[in-house]
């Protein structure tokens, strides 16, 4: 959503990017197996290995050298913690330290062991203002004279760490000279023959998803959790049955509220299956409302009909229970939970379905899961959606997000050109970012925004140490083509970019008709732990930047409310009204009617 010009605007000057090159000595390590401790062994050693990862991560984020921005660290936890958890007690917390120290051997027990450094080194420390390069989000090992890092207002602001281990105080730089970096030894095993199923490698990927919210994620000021507790609850959820991790992890991230939130586990331990009912249904009214469906399932069955059972089971039971392990905010998690009750079947199998018609008819019916590659074309009652439409009286409706090409763009800005009042139809997501921006600049000969929007550089570990980078992003400065009367139309399927141009509209104060939105703006950063999900790894998405409403309050987990909430009913999809539009044109009409009394 920001483009480029973040990197230069946090970093121009002075100072200078590392070498690429490494100069740090590379550990040469055995393949490693699998795990040779035992859950109980590991569940025994569960609090040295809660506080081993939780150094380990803070060190890996902060600990300026280049063995640290080089090692792989999801393995290295995956060997410590299966070496630590099979020696004892009195022995595993000092071993772990030893193992760390040949990575960062500037870990020491007093400040006076730190190596020292001048004014005018050469130093090297962090910038961030993400867990790693990803877009927009910027994780790099910097080099300047110390005088000039240290001074920087996106760098630490002390020269050293102070820590605790257990019962011992740590001490390690933030900053070091350009020799003292180049110490250590960088850990990258070849290659790995562990899966996600082994304890030790599950522990270590968890952990290393959790740290990297922890340190990170930028919402935890608005969003009420207990973060540093999830932390063993991940950990524990792999000494469990490993059927049941996705759920754990969903669970825990679920209190997020990030919509842009996805853990994703490879394929042995994915929850998820490729057979579906032949049917959607969407959460409408506090009901599961058939939405489309293939020829697969009953003609008796309609467009609008209430799911009511599956296998003797209410749909109403079934979404409250999948709502949740949905990793979604609590106002979203039943829209989710309705889309995924007819999905993610492991095998072909009979189902028992019982529909309601809106006249009270109960309908029962049998049918087959089927694969997702011959299910065929999910067919639904067709609201004609035109990028272009007249609705009468001077009144033309714009569907701005399918604005993907310069043709339509020109084709939108010939069909506006003539309109008395205008419908923004905002449903969805934009199909071409940057044509929508420049579009949405047509509505305005000033500058506008969407509300507060921030990157955070991290200056300690723990996020002790916060600067705020707010920018304004927003529409450029055209020429104001349309100055006519204009109603935005909103629904729960606006998220992210969906919600940014919405939050445009706001600012140009346009009243937006609809249903309230899913709540989460901001670039997405993504990570991985151990490879590919086919190698047998993690992967997992959330949200980097934060975006407060236009009014300055929380975004998150709350939606943009619309200024006339019109849900979708049963009977508007029965029917195949759009009672959204109707609601928007009425508005626009009302207000032209208005402006030219």
């Amino acid at each position: 959503m920001l483009s480029k010009f973040l990197h230069h605007a946090i970093y121009a000057g002075t100072l200078l990017a590392m070498s690429s090159a490494s100069h740090a000595s590379l550990v040469s390590e055995q393949v490693f197996q699998n795990s040779t401790a035992t859950k109980a062994q590991l569940e025994q050693a569960l609090p040295d290995i809660l506080t081993f990862n939780e150094l380990v991560h803070r060190v890996r984020y902060f600990y300026p050298s280049e063995a640290v921005s080089q090692t792989r660290w999801e393995f290295f936890l995956e060997k410590v913690i299966d070496q630590m958890a099979v020696l004892p007690e009195q022995e595993r917390l000092a071993f772990a330290l030893a193992e760390l120290k040949n990575i960062t051997p500037h870990i020491v027990t007093q400040p006076s062991e730190l190596p020292v450094i001048a004014h005018d080194d050469v130093a090297h420390t962090w910038v961030a203002t993400g867990a790693r390069n990803y877009h927009v989000y910027e994780r790099n090992l910097r080099s300047g004279s110390m005088s000039e890092l240290f001074n920087h207002i996106h760098t630490p602001k002390s020269k050293y760490y102070n820590d605790v281990y257990g019962n011992q105080t740590l001490y390690w730089p933030l900053y070091l000279d350009s020799q003292e970096s180049q110490n250590g030894a960088v850990f990258r095993p070849e290659k790995r023959l562990s899966t996600m199923t082994n304890p030790a490698t599950c522990m270590a990927a968890v952990s290393y998803v959790w740290a990297e919210i922890y340190h990170f994620w930028p919402y935890f000021e608005q969003v009420p959790v207990n973060w540093e507790d999830s932390h063993i609850t991940l950990l524990k959820g792999c000494l469990g049955n490993f059927s049941n991790l996705q759920n754990i992890i969903n669970i825990e991230f679920k209190k997020l509220q990030d919509n842009h939130v996805w853990v994703a586990l490879s394929e042995m331990l994915e929850r998820r299956g490729d057979y579906l009912l032949p049917l959607r249904v969407e959460y409408i009214e506090g009901k599961a409302i058939l939405t489309s469906k293939t020829d697969y399932l009953s003609l008796q069955i309609d467009i609008g009909d209430e799911l009511v059972a599956i296998d003797g089971k209410t749909a109403g039971e079934i979404i409250q229970q999948a709502a949740k392990t949905e990793a979604v905010s609590d106002h979203m998690e039943e829209v989710y939970a309705a889309y995924g009750i007819t999905q993610n079947y492991k095998s072909p199998k009979l189902v028992d379905l019982v529909f309601r018609k809106p006249t009270g008819e109960i309908v029962t019916t049998t049918t087959a899961t089927i694969h997702k590659d011959v299910i065929g074309e999910f067919k639904g009652n067709t609201l004609e959606r035109p990028l272009i439409q007249d609705l009468g009286e001077g009144v033309v409706r714009l569907n701005v997000y399918d604005i993907a090409t310069e043709a339509q763009f020109n084709e939108a800005k010939a069909g506006l050109s003539n309109a008395k009042a205008i419908v923004l139809d905002m449903r969805g997501y934009p199909r071409n970012f940057f044509l929508v921006r420049e579009f949405m600049g047509y509505f305005s000969n000033e500058a506008t925004t969407v509300g507060p929007f921030m990157h955070f550089s991290q200056r300690l570990p723990n996020q002790e140490d916060v600067y705020v980078n707010t920018y304004p992003v927003g529409i450029p400065l055209n020429e104001q083509l349309f100055n006519v009367p204009t109603v935005a139309i909103s629904s729960t399927q606006n998220g992210s970019a969906g919600e940014h141009f919405l939050m445009i509209a706001q600012n140009l104060d346009i009243p937006i008709v609809g249903d309230v939105t899913a709540g989460i703006n901001g670039d997405i950063i993504a990570g991985w732990a151990f490879g590919s999900l086919a190698n047998g790894g993690i992967y997992y998405l959330y949200t980097g930047a934060r975006s407060d409403q236009v009014d300055g309050s929380k975004l998150i987990g709350v939606g943009i409310q619309p200024d006339y909430l019109v849900p979708v009913t049963q009977a508007s999809i029965a029917n195949n009204v759009d009672i959204q539009l109707e609601k928007a044109h009425q508005v626009v009409l009302d207000i032209l009617t208005q402006g030219l009394r």
